[in-house]
């Protein structure tokens, strides 16, 4: 096989595996948006949580950004995440925490999120045979590790007890 062949398969690869990332981190960017909006109401804690974990999906887009531009893949630009999936649903629904049985389902699913997200990056870190994604991709699983850690301790240790904005 011709090695501008392999070069361009290799280049192909590279850059499918960075969208699939990207579409992923885009998406759990308007999640943790969407979240840290509706805790606002119920619990400012949770909220600046949710709004934390969000810059952290804000920042590894950027990283990303950085390696494409690094292996000279076409550049990616921080557009706007998209809509949540669920947002059409959501459209006719209240937005906001009412009760301490929404936020205990929401923190709940945040965490069954959280420990598909990284399974997502550990599966796509097996996919990979690339050594220039390695770091990254370890970096993002260690992040996404820690991310779910924090997610389960707060949902455990707050189980039932989530405070309201009043009271926050």
């Amino acid at each position: 096989m011709p090695i501008t062949k392999t070069i361009a398969r290799i280049v192909l690869v590279m850059d499918e595996l960075l969208t699939l990332a990207e579409a992923h981190e885009r998406d759990e960017l308007a999640h943790y948006r969407m979240l840290a909006f509706s805790f606002l109401t119920h619990d400012t804690r949770v909220s600046r949580l949710m709004a934390s974990l969000g810059i952290q999906c804000e920042m590894r887009l950027e990283t990303l950004d950085w390696l494409a531009q690094e292996l000279g893949l076409p550049p990616r630009t921080l557009r706007q995440p998209q809509p949540h999936r669920n947002s059409a649903h959501l459209a006719g629904q209240r937005v906001f925490i009412g009760d301490q049985d929404m936020a205990s389902d929401e923190m709940n699913q945040a965490v069954d999120r959280a420990a598909y997200s990284l399974n997502f990056y550990e599966n796509l870190m097996n996919a990979s045979a690339m050594p220039a994604l390695t770091p990254v991709l370890t970096a993002i699983i260690k992040q996404k590790r820690t991310e779910h850690d924090v997610l389960l301790e707060y949902c455990d240790g707050y189980k039932g007890h989530l405070r309201t904005a009043a009271s926050a």
